[in-house]
């Protein structure tokens, strides 16, 4: 038996990797998931479905080329579990691998065919600053590792912050991002920009991140994808 071998044993012993969901151990060191809940995340098809309820939710408000989510968020499924340890457990690596998924998936749409980079949406600096990271991004990265497309975390930015959107309603979510958001670095006039973000669910967010992209680069052409969509 080789050293890593060792070395990988030791780790499981005192590391050992366990499902996010359910907590059961996972022998894959790799594994956000064990098999059994693997097979409960609900996945959507909408990168096969050129209309799909990413694109109706956004529908007059954000012109868009492609839209899609991965999975359907609902209080207390697998996906929700995923999520919330991405974005307050500090695990930036599950947005990542998350990414890495949902960039399989969107490799197969051909309206992307022509897309030159990828955009997070942003947090404010002192959310960045509180959680040490924006999961967006990581998301993002993750696609752009699987695209080999370039992730431009600079081009948008958020200028204010008023906390979490969580526990708002739809009308304090519509007003907490209202003229929160504004162009940032770069120049993609005339360019194809996939605009990613953790979460879709009033839309507020993409609508007016993705507007603020829109009326800074004359002709640029935006898709939006989301790892989730909140069931309605």
């Amino acid at each position: 038996m080789g050293i890593s071998h060792w070395v990988r044993g030791l780790t499981s012993l005192f590391f050992p990797n366990v499902c996010l969901n359910c907590s059961r151990s996972v022998d894959d060191s790799t594994a956000l998931l064990c098999l059994r809940c693997e097979s409960d995340l609900p996945v959507t098809d909408h990168w096969k479905q050129p209309e799909n309820e990413v694109r109706d939710r956004l529908a007059g408000r954000l012109p868009l080329e492609y839209a899609a989510a991965a999975y359907t968020f609902r209080e207390g499924n697998v996906c929700q579990q995923l999520i919330h340890a991405m974005k307050y457990q500090n695990r930036p690596d599950v947005g990542k691998k998350l990414g890495e998924r949902l960039g399989h998936l969107l490799s197969t749409a051909d309206r992307l065919n022509d897309l030159h980079g990828i955009v997070p949406v942003p947090i404010h600096n002192r959310r960045r600053h509180e959680r040490g990271y924006n999961q967006a991004e990581a998301i993002a990265e993750g696609i752009g590792a699987i695209l080999n497309k370039p992730v431009f975390s600079d081009a948008l930015r958020r200028t204010d912050f008023q906390g979490s959107q969580t526990r708002r309603t739809k009308l304090e979510r519509l007003e907490n991002v209202r003229d929160s958001f504004v162009a940032g670095r770069g120049k993609f006039s005339n360019q194809h920009l996939l605009l990613v973000d953790d979460v879709l669910t009033t839309g507020a967010t993409l609508d007016f991140s993705g507007n603020a992209l829109l009326e800074a680069h004359s002709g640029l052409r935006l898709s939006v994808a989301t790892l989730a969509i909140v069931e309605r």
